[in-house]
């Protein structure tokens, strides 16, 4: 089973520049396209660690209470860009390099991700 993470950001992301800053700050990623808009992210033996969609652009007002609830719908105003991001199943590594990516690019964009970190959930 997948595990999937969503990024909520204010601004259109670009999801190449956040990957490139990861692997700069020395995560072993190799990208590859996969789709208009997606991406793929391998570990140097090729195995499949990631998806990310295409970001999407929501604009309706309560669609993101009404898919998340109200505890991130109380920090993100439409529009916003959902970015969902799938982990590999049975790799750790794959579900902590989501959650990376998904927090990096909250921090360039503003934002929130989904579901938050332990911490933040109680």
């Amino acid at each position: 089973m997948t595990s999937d993470i969503i990024a909520l950001v204010r601004n259109e992301p670009d999801i190449p520049t956040v990957v490139e800053g990861m692997i700069a700050f020395g995560e072993s990623l190799r990208m590859r396209p996969a789709g208009p808009g997606a991406m793929h992210l391998y570990d140097p033996d090729g195995r499949l660690l990631i998806s990310i969609e295409a970001p999407e652009l929501v604009r309706v007002p309560g669609e993101v209470e009404r898919l998340l609830g109200p505890q991130m719908a109380g920090k993100v105003r439409p529009p916003t860009w959902w970015v969902e991001v799938r982990a590999a199943p049975g790799m750790p590594e794959a579900r902590r390099i989501a959650r990376k990516f998904a927090e990096d690019i909250v921090h360039w964009q503003g934002g929130a991700v989904w579901p938050p970190p332990p911490e933040d959930a109680l």
